[in-house]
């Protein structure tokens, strides 16, 4: 049997109403697997994807902005619609450099696999690109990705902003805490079970739909950081988005399709017992 055959084989198996695997998760993973791939180990990815494993997962990597990043179990798989983030992210620090006339200080909370800090470098070579990360797996996930694409950034494992110097004061700091709930997901083809598949500490937030966007923002205003934060905030609701603002002094909501982002200027934000005593929802 020649490799298209075989290849034809599987697709007449597993491309079927009652298997439900999608043409394009079909194409996707025997394309990811090269021109002469092992059928039999073919077989077995697929059979992943059609029990529900995101495909991410199963072949081992992710494309983000034209680059290519490992990814497995131990890490968040970044959403497309975080491009918009990194293109806020990248405008804000070239600005700086060019008002400036210095490279500014990036700070990316929730790391990850390092697609976002990675692009961020990459795209502005001259920032000083920190990534921190809870989860000291993560991290081993985003240095062997920042070597891979020899992108000079800064790795530690931190909580919330713990694990930076005193001394140290970004310019920016930027991330995509998680947010939402099983309500909360971009389209059908990502649904609950896609982000259930992930680290619990990188898919759905503790202390409600916002809580960790909260606490940074209450933690840098305990630093007295002046610094500009982009923080994502997918497609919560306006009463959640609302919730954030409320906390932020100057701040404005940058809307995409898909997607919308959180920037504020975190030097006029309200002093921190005003914060503090922010309404909060619970679930």
């Amino acid at each position: 049997m020649t490799d298209s055959e075989g290849i034809q084989q599987l697709r007449q198996e597993f491309v079927t109403v009652e298997n439900g695997l999608s043409t394009e998760d079909f194409d996707f993973i025997v394309a990811a697997n090269g021109d002469h791939p092992d059928l039999h180990r073919l077989r077995r990815l697929l059979r992943r994807r059609q029990l529900g494993e995101p495909r991410e997962y199963v072949v081992g990597f992710q494309q983000f902005r034209g680059r290519r990043f490992a990814v497995d179990k131990r890490v968040y798989i970044t959403d497309p619609e975080l491009t918009h983030l990194v293109d806020a992210v990248t405008a804000r620090a070239r600005e700086i450099l060019e008002t400036e006339k210095r490279p500014p200080v990036i700070v990316e909370f929730g790391v990850g696999c390092g697609s976002l800090a990675i692009s961020v470098k990459k795209e502005v070579p001259k920032a000083r690109v920190i990534g921190l990360d809870l989860d000291g797996d993560a991290i081993v996930v985003a240095r062997d990705n920042a070597n891979h694409h020899h992108a000079d950034i800064w790795l530690m494992e931190s909580d919330l902003f713990s694990g930076l110097p005193t001394e140290l004061v970004p310019d920016i700091v930027f991330g995509d805490p998680p947010w939402g709930d099983d309500d909360s997901i971009y389209d059908d083809d990502r649904p609950a079970s896609h982000y259930h598949a992930m680290p619990p500490l990188s898919a759905f937030p503790t202390g409600g739909i916002t809580g960790l966007h909260e606490a940074i923002l209450k933690d840098i205003a305990k630093r007295g950081w002046g610094c500009d934060i982009f923080l994502n905030l997918g497609i919560l609701k306006a009463a959640d988005r609302d919730r954030l603002t409320a906390m932020t002094a100057t701040s404005e909501i940058l809307s995409f399709d898909k997607a919308s982002v959180l920037l504020c200027m975190m030097s006029k934000l309200p002093k921190v017992d005003q914060i503090a005593s922010t309404p909060s929802r619970s679930y």
